[in-house]
């Protein structure tokens, strides 16, 4: 397992932050990521998404707050990383995160 720093995040459209939050980790863009071997501290996890979601609520001010968080927090759910780590601050990196789609259709 690897253990690195959670990554600041910069850039502005949901989506592309979740894209820039593997990237940081080491993603080469093309690879397949298995989010449950991407771990956080579950307040992490919660601190993150919820900040996720508060920020493109004022990111998309014309769209019910209901909507932004239920898309927002479902694609950070469905694709970020899982809230079972035990390193606060860190981020839990299992073997196999990331593989060439050879791997894993082999």
């Amino acid at each position: 397992m690897r253990v690195v720093p959670i990554p600041s995040l910069t850039v502005e459209l949901p989506g592309d932050r979740l894209v820039e939050f593997y990237k940081k980790l080491g993603w080469d863009g093309e690879s397949v990521v298995d989010p449950t071997k991407v771990r956080l501290y579950e307040k992490d996890w919660q601190d993150l998404v919820g900040s996720e979601v508060e920020r493109a609520k004022k990111l998309y001010p014309d769209c019910s707050p209901t909507e932004v968080s239920l898309a927002v927090g479902f694609l950070w759910v469905n694709k970020g990383p899982s809230c079972c780590g035990t390193t606060p601050g860190m981020v839990e990196l299992l073997p196999g995160w990331c593989q060439a789609e050879s791997e894993v259709t082999a």
